[in-house]
Order: C-alpha cells, then sequence, then structure tokens
C-alpha cells in the first residue's frame, strides 16, 4: 500500500524564531537539525523552518497552510499561493522503492520518517531560498542595466547614489554566503548513503547547484559594474579637481601680473 504525501515549502517575509513557534504553538514538539527547527504536529505531519526566510509543509492540505501562516502573523497568508514564492514536491511512499527515485515531479521512496522529511524539506528551501535570491538580483540587474545606459553621464553628485546601489549588493551578498547555506550539506548526511543519496538527486532534479553558479557570477558583475562606475565617477571628480587647480593658478597669475603692472605704472 503507497502513502502520498505532500511537501510545500513557502517563503515568509520574516525570519520565525523558536519562542515565536512555542508561543503560538504550545503543543508542538521542537527540534533543531542544523541551523533549522522541525516541528512535529502530528505523525507525519512536520514543518521545517529555515534560517533563511522559508518554510516546509510536510501533509498540510491548503487550508491548514493557510490558517499556520496566519496565526505567525504572515500577511499575505490569505493568498501565499500567488503573493510568496512557493514550490511544492509530490512524495509516494511504497515498499518498492528501496532506493530513493526521484523525477521532475515526484519523490519515491521506501522510507519516512523525521530524517527523510527534513532532508526532503531541507532541499526545497534551498531551491526556493536561491529563487527568492534569483528574483532580487533580476531588479539589481536591470538597475545595472539603466545605470549602464547613462554612464557617459554620471557626475559626482551621482556618487552617493552609486555608494547606496554598492552597499545593496553588498548586502545581498552577504545574505547569499553568511545567511543562506545555500549549498550546505548537513552532518546528519555523512552517515547515511540512501540520505545522501535523496539529498544529491533532489539537488540535481532541482538544479540548486548551477543555479547557485549563476547567482555568483551576477554578484560578480554587479560587483565590478558599481566599480567601473565608481572609477569613472573618481576620474571626473579628479579632472574637476584638476581644473580648479588650474583655473586658480590661472587666477593666482592675473592677480599677480595685475598687481605688477599697477606697481610699474606708479
Amino acid at each position: 500500500m503507497s502513502v502520498n504525501i505532500l511537501f510545500v515549502c513557502v517563503e515568509i517575509p520574516k525570519i520565525v524564531t523558536k519562542n515565536e513557534l512555542e508561543a503560538e504553538f504550545p503543543g508542538m514538539m521542537l527540534s533543531k537539525i542544523e541551523n533549522s527547527l522541525v516541528g512535529e504536529i502530528a505523525n507525519n505531519k512536520l514543518i521545517f523552518v529555515s534560517s533563511f526566510g522559508v518554510i516546509t509543509f510536510c501533509n498540510f492540505v491548503h487550508e491548514e497552510i493557510r490558517s499556520f501562516l496566519s496565526r505567525l502573523n504572515i500577511q499575505e497568508a490569505e493568498h501565499y499561493k500567488t503573493a510568496l514564492i512557493n514550490q511544492d514536491y509530490p512524495m509516494i511512499v511504497h515498499e518498492q522503492y528501496i532506493k530513493p527515485i526521484i523525477d521532475a515531479n515526484t519523490i519515491k521512496y521506501d522510507k519516512f520518517d523525521k530524517a527523510t522529511a527534513s532532508i526532503i524539506s531541507l532541499a526545497l528551501s534551498q531551491s526556493v531560498g536561491l529563487e527568492i535570491r534569483e528574483r532580487t538580483l533580476e531588479r539589481k540587474m536591470t538597475e545595472s542595466k539603466k545605470l549602464y545606459e547613462k554612464i557617459e553621464t554620471l557626475q559626482v553628485k551621482d556618487r552617493a547614489k552609486l555608494m547606496k546601489f554598492a552597499s545593496s549588493i553588498a548586502k545581498e551578498r552577504f545574505h547569499i554566503l553568511n545567511q543562506l547555506y545555500l549549498l550546505d550539506k548537513p552532518d546528519i548526511l555523512w552517515d547515511d548513503v540512501e540520505l545522501e543519496s535523496l539529498y544529491n538527486q533532489l539537488s540535481l532534479q532541482l538544479e540548486l547547484k548551477s543555479r547557485f553558479d549563476v547567482i555568483e557570477y551576477k554578484i560578480s558583475y554587479l560587483k565590478e559594474s558599481v566599480e567601473f562606475a565608481k572609477d569613472m565617477i573618481n576620474q571626473k571628480s579628479s579632472e574637476f579637481l584638476e581644473w580648479i587647480i588650474i583655473w586658480l593658478i590661472v587666477i593666482e597669475i592675473i592677480f599677480s601680473v595685475y598687481n605688477f603692472i599697477k606697481d610699474f605704472a606708479k
């Protein structure tokens, strides 16, 4: 007999803490795996709360997810399917699938427990976390394109705006490299070959590595774009200062000649 389980991974616009979960859901059994929280609601029903603003629901129906998000004061809870980035993945648990098999539509495996659910949730969370960063970077790329379109007309007065843009790129890089742990494998994989196979297959199916490489490339491109624009502004600033110095010298010469002629006339 097969059991069907659905994983739904949803972006949440704020970080949910352990204290918040315990206060709102006092009956939930919470534990920690790596940098994430795992909450057990009932048999085969779990939540996986990542440290980077993504929550995965295991075996929840739509109304339960909406209600859960509402209780966490997520404003977009009513329309989370359209208002928030989300991804779902069905799983079939059947004894015939001795080893995990994953295709574009389904996870097939003969085991379902807390560790298995956590690994699946982690991979899906990483995928949604990547999509959040991908969309943010697309907006940055659009800003960068506008910057390049007026690169020849950039003035010293644009320096503050450019520095603000550079700061936002640095912040994005910080989120990716120091907060998301997007490609980190959890320690529990090292002692379990089948769980590692499950994670690796999901990672490959969700294209985590290649998507992360694209994000790194875009970050590098944006950084180089800002550096180039800063160099342009600094060059114009230097040229402006050079002209000021030249004109000061010219004025000084004019005054010196004027005073000389004035003294000579006496």
